[in-house]
């Protein structure tokens, strides 16, 4: 009784957790850890099983890193404590995988998503009409400011750090939602409220997005293309208060990569660039300075001119601002080469109904990439590992291919 109660719960926490991304210090870790002990004490310790290409791949990981800390003249302790963290969550992740299956986890994730989402809204409204942000002390910190659009309208959060780091956690429940709305040409309410949460959070990294996910899905014919020609148009037009100013800025200022002198620029694109020019200029550009090291190579590399702009100086350098800055950054570009490869051999457009999961989780690692420097929080772990099985289950595993009337019917019939 105990042991089936404990069973059906522990997903339900750990994807719970990916929207929790301010937690306190290493509480989702030291919750994966415990899911890990208990499959092997329930698995029993000399049944028990673990991935062994997976442990080579973090160990060949880990080595690199530490030669390339000693190297450098970097911390050993900050490799081992990213080392330590990045074997916990993916190990933890494939337990769960195969524990329960993939099917069965995203329909986990999307109730937990809707639940989330009811709060954001519920989160809107509150602020609307009474000023008042209901979920004002996400867990983990004492207060954070709810980002307003104007003084009575709010980007929401719901109970994320921010709205930013909520919209990438959503993106596969979006993409889904979108499908799942498109097949079965009905109104379903849940569906319809995580793609308006979605769009609520008015997060530039996230609704970058939605647009690749219909070039990739959608736009394959010439009535698709006049179609979606005036959606985007619209969808560009509404949202470009939020994106227009940065991205301008953020391209007039590329060619200052060279240079590292950046002028009149935003603090955004003063994040974006600043930190790629850190990863590209640290003299260690094929195996990278070490996992965890992106601010000693940062504050090393990187020197403040005290003119200008220069004000922002150190913004981001902790996470690199982006998951692919901060890859080229520590781990270089072979490791990035690499991870492209497992993209490409994992990424399948074949079959709309089928690699609909796939694409979504595919979309969320996109996201990461552009927007989000951290290996493990945010859902990042998870839908890593959400895109590997989908990709490897749809391709070797027949049986676990999802029909057209599952994604008609929603995520009722998965799992």
């Amino acid at each position: 009784m105990i042991t089936n109660k404990i069973n059906k719960y522990f997903p339900y926490i750990l994807i719970y957790m990916c929207y929790y991304t301010n937690l306190p210090i290493k509480l989702e870790e030291l919750t994966m850890i415990s899911f890990i002990i208990w499959c092997i004490l329930e698995e029993k310790i000399f049944r028990f099983k673990l991935n062994l290409n997976l442990i080579g791949l973090i160990s060949i990981f880990g080595s690199v890193s530490l030669i390339q800390s000693y190297k450098n003249n970097y911390p050993i302790d900050r490799v081992l404590e990213q080392l330590l963290i990045i074997t916990v969550m993916f190990i933890g992740y494939d337990l769960l995988f195969k524990k329960y299956g993939y099917k069965k986890l995203f329909r986990i994730y999307l109730k937990i998503s809707y639940f989330i989402c009811l709060l954001a809204l519920l989160q809107f409204v509150v602020y609307f009409f009474l000023k008042i942000d209901i979920l004002r002390y996400p867990i983990g910190c004492n207060s954070r400011m709810l980002p307003a659009l104007t003084a009575n309208i709010a980007r929401v959060r719901s109970i994320a750090y921010e709205p930013g780091w909520f919209a990438q956690t959503l993106i596969p429940s979006v993409v889904y939602s979108f499908e799942v709305l498109i097949k079965s040409k009905r109104f379903q309410k849940k569906y319809i409220i995580i793609i308006t949460v979605f769009f609520m959070t008015m997060s530039s990294g996230a609704l970058v997005i939605i647009p690749i996910y219909f070039i990739l899905k959608k736009i394959k014919t010439i009535k698709q293309i006049v179609i979606s020609i005036p959606l985007l148009i619209g969808a560009t037009y509404l949202t470009q208060g939020v994106w227009y100013s940065r991205v301008q800025e953020t391209i007039t200022n590329f060619q200052s990569l060279k240079t590292g002198i950046f002028s009149n620029i935003n603090a955004s694109s003063f994040a974006i660039l600043s930190n790629l020019y850190v990863a590209l200029n640290n003299n260690n550009l094929l195996l990278g300075v070490g996992l965890g090291n992106h601010p000693y190579s940062y504050f090393r590399n990187f020197i403040d001119r005290k003119v200008g702009i220069y004000h922002f100086y150190g913004l981001n350098a902790m996470d690199g601002y982006s998951l692919l800055t901060r890859m080229i950054s520590e781990v270089g570009i072979i490791f990035c080469f690499l991870f492209l490869l497992f993209i490409i051999r994992n990424l399948y457009l074949r079959d709309n109904t089928r690699s609909i999961i796939n694409i979504g989780a595919f979309c969320g690692i996109l996201s990461y990439l552009i927007r989000g420097g951290l290996y493990t929080r945010f859902g990042t772990t998870f839908i890593i590992m959400l895109f590997f099985y989908t990709g490897k289950n749809m391709k070797y595993v027949k049986k676990y291919n999802i029909k057209k009337s599952e994604v008609k019917n929603g995520c009722n019939n998965i799992g």
